[in-house]
């Protein structure tokens, strides 16, 4: 995701200096007209913006924390952008740390996958104080189609596992119908069909499409992360006091999903799951 994110920054005209994990997405961010560094602090020092596109909270505070971290190398009231899923009390704790260090913090997950992202029409949730997210707005509209703010630090991913935690409930409604589908004699392209055409048909559904029908099952978007966001939905429900037993069970079809070793693959995978009861 943070790939395309950070070539769509470039694009538009932007002074990008990036950094990953893994070397392989730097050498052609790097190639677009994009600065690599050695380091996180390398990456921002100096920088007016600083954003982070992590698969979890452990790996953003990898990243923050540390000799040659992000907190390492930032100029006082630098506005950090996460732009990870990792939950409401992930953002508070993240906030905590980046504005011990004299900067600001906005938390901004996104709605969509890598195709929208290649796109620039990603949908930011946003969370922060007002001056510190217009401060940013022209960063994120040249990676997002919108931004939609949800309120103080912290709502942006109150928000995200909120609408995950619908994607959820949609992906096993998706899978599993599929399955009862074909198994009461219907050929899957008119299910498929039906599915992102009619009545409940939604981006998520009509994005997959072609490699739903070819059973593709490579990672856009991993049941791994699922799981995960999954995970995240049910401490929110801790936080606040509710228990919805339906997107619990959802959770325990995933995890049972991953479990059998589909993990790793995209979360459409999670038909195979079915396919085995």
């Amino acid at each position: 995701m943070g790939a395309p994110m950070a070539a769509n920054l470039v694009r538009k005209g932007f002074a990008v200096r990036v950094w990953n994990r893994t070397p392989g997405p730097i050498a052609n961010l790097v190639k677009l007209g994009a600065t690599g560094a050695a380091t996180p602090a390398e990456c921002v020092r100096g920088a007016a913006a600083v954003i982070t596109m992590l698969s979890d909270k452990a790996a953003l505070d990898a990243v923050l924390g540390g000799e040659r971290g992000v907190l390492a190398g930032l100029a006082k009231r630098t506005v950090v952008v996460d732009m990870s899923t990792i939950g409401r009390s992930g953002a508070l704790a993240a906030a905590g740390v980046v504005e011990a260090a004299g900067g600001r913090f906005i938390d901004a997950p996104v709605s969509g996958s890598v195709k929208p992202a290649v796109k620039g029409e990603l949908l930011a949730l946003v969370g922060g104080r007002v001056k510190d997210v217009a401060k940013v707005e022209g960063v994120l509209l040249a990676m997002c189609a919108r931004v939609l703010y949800a309120g103080d630090v912290g709502q942006g991913q109150a928000l995200k596992i909120v609408l995950n935690g619908l994607g959820a409930h949609h992906l096993v409604a998706f899978t599993s119908m599929l399955v009862l589908g074909e198994r009461a004699g219907l050929r899957r392209e008119t299910l498929v069909d039906a599915f992102t055409s009619g009545a409940f048909a939604s981006p998520s559904y009509v994005g997959k499409r072609a490699k739903v029908l070819a059973r593709d099952f490579s990672p856009e978007f991993s049941l791994n992360l699922t799981l995960k966001d999954c995970a995240a939905n049910v401490q929110l429900q801790r936080d606040v006091g509710l228990t919805l037993p339906v997107h619990r069970e959802c959770m325990r079809e995933i995890e049972e999903a991953v479990r059998e070793g589909l993990g790793e693959e995209d979360l459409f995978a999670l038909e195979k799951h079915f396919l085995a009861k």
